[in-house]
């Protein structure tokens, strides 16, 4: 029965408590919600922003992909050049050959004219004479000697007749040898020059092909470059919106709360010394009690209550050590209570929750002002069960032990600060 008494007191004691300190928070919601909107406003630019720098990034490595392959256009290109200054040397060489096969031709011509001419002035001699042969010009022979004559003159005759008939045959070999070469290398000269004009057509579609992916590139980077220019002037004044929102609306609860504190000073010290009486004997009801399986426990002698009741051992303490993950020798600010995952985690003390949200570090983690000046933080949640603006009752699940953020596993990182600047953290341990 007395116990039952002590309780009641102490619930009395902190309810008188809750209605000096939380009675002007609760009607700051509209400030509240302003600064989450506007938290919620920057992580969305944060992530733009990010995206725009991936994209950046992808596009300078398709420039440098893109600077490369002109590169090695260009060595192709002076390659080409090189072969085209050949195939100009090459059509040089053919322009001499066919005019020395022009001047061969028409040499042979003349010399195949001549042949022919010969050749015919001595077939009309033969007609001339009419159906003189060669046997009637020996039989017309006077004398054995005029017969050895004309047997001579016949043979001179008709070797002079195959000779000019052999010449004028190679002369009109020889044109047609001429010819043929002539041809040849007209041939190859057209072929040659088709070839330079294929290698030309080529090196400009590559080299227009290459300008038109930098210029389209350049373009690309230029205009994401506008655009993070203007997401990150977004972000600026947003983050300038944010602390302006954040400080007027500290200013606002600090002249609230300094109001009410005037007006209940004394009534608020006759309950905390009444809360504390009645939290030392719960306390020692829990220490009598705590062979009975009570999972919940009570607040120490200071009046916190212990944030993980499934849970009482600390794996790192407060103050400097070993970074788990970074195994860098760094000031540690708070306590790590290892627990199963899902374990609840309760308010050490009742007040209004400032923040609930995701942190890259702290994994999801919530705040909580107790209207004195103090705060406890709560971090590596699983899952969080409280809201920004909410108030909570001393002993409230406000989530779920995880391993989000920086965590190597299940655990709670627990804070406590004496003010609301990040200098403020003290060893929780001092409560407890």
């Amino acid at each position: 029965m007395k116990t039952l008494q002590q309780k009641m007191g102490l619930t009395l004691a902190l309810v008188s408590v809750l209605c000096l300190f939380l009675t002007p928070l609760a009607v700051q919601g509209a400030g509240r919600e302003e600064i989450d909107r506007l938290t919620q406003r920057q992580e969305d630019l944060r992530r733009q922003k990010s995206g725009l720098e991936e994209q950046l990034d992808q596009l300078a490595q398709d420039e440098n992909q893109a600077v490369a392959r002109k590169g090695l256009l260009e060595q192709k290109i002076d390659v080409l050049s090189q072969q085209i200054q050949v195939s100009q040397q090459t059509i040089g060489e053919l322009d001499g050959q066919i005019a020395q096969k022009q001047n061969e031709l028409t040499k042979a011509q003349e010399e195949e004219a001549a042949y022919q001419d010969r050749y015919a002035q001595r077939v009309r001699a033969m007609e001339e004479r009419g159906g003189l042969s060669y046997w009637s010009v020996l039989f017309q022979a006077n004398s054995f000697g005029q017969l050895l004559d004309r047997v001579t003159m016949i043979g001179e005759i008709v070797a002079y007749d195959q000779e000019v008939m052999d010449r004028m045959a190679a002369a009109r070999q020889a044109v047609a040898q001429a010819k043929a070469a002539l041809e040849d290398s007209q041939r190859q000269q057209k072929d040659v020059l088709a070839q330079q004009q294929e290698q030309q057509t080529q090196l400009q579609a590559e080299q227009a092909k290459v300008e038109e992916v930098l210029a389209q590139i350049q373009s690309q980077s230029s205009r994401y470059g506008r655009d993070l220019a203007a997401l990150e002037a977004t972000e600026d004044q947003v983050a300038q919106d944010l602390a302006q929102a954040e400080a007027a609306y500290a200013r606002q609860l600090e002249a609230q709360r300094q109001a009410e504190l005037a007006r209940q000073r004394e009534a608020k010290r006759q309950a905390e010394l009444e809360a504390q009486r009645q939290q030392q004997a719960a306390q020692q009801q829990q220490n009598q009690s705590s062979s009975q399986g009570s999972s919940q426990g009570a607040p120490s002698a200071s009046g916190l209550l212990w944030p993980v009741p499934s849970s009482h051992r600390v794996s790192s303490p407060f103050g400097y050590r070993n970074h788990p993950i970074t195994h860098e020798y760094s000031f540690h600010r708070g306590i790590d209570i290892p627990a199963a995952y899902g374990s609840e985690v309760v308010a050490s003390l009742p007040g209004v929750v400032v923040i609930s949200r995701y942190h890259g570090s702290y994994g999801n983690y919530v705040v909580l002002s107790h209207g004195n000046g103090m705060r406890t933080l709560y971090a590596h949640l699983s899952a969080r069960l409280v809201s920004p603006g909410q108030t909570v009752s001393q002993g409230q699940v406000l989530g779920n032990i995880g391993s989000t953020g920086s965590s190597t596993g299940n655990h709670l990182h627990y804070e406590t600060w004496t003010g609301s600047s990040s200098g403020s953290r003290v060893n929780p341990m001092n409560y407890f």
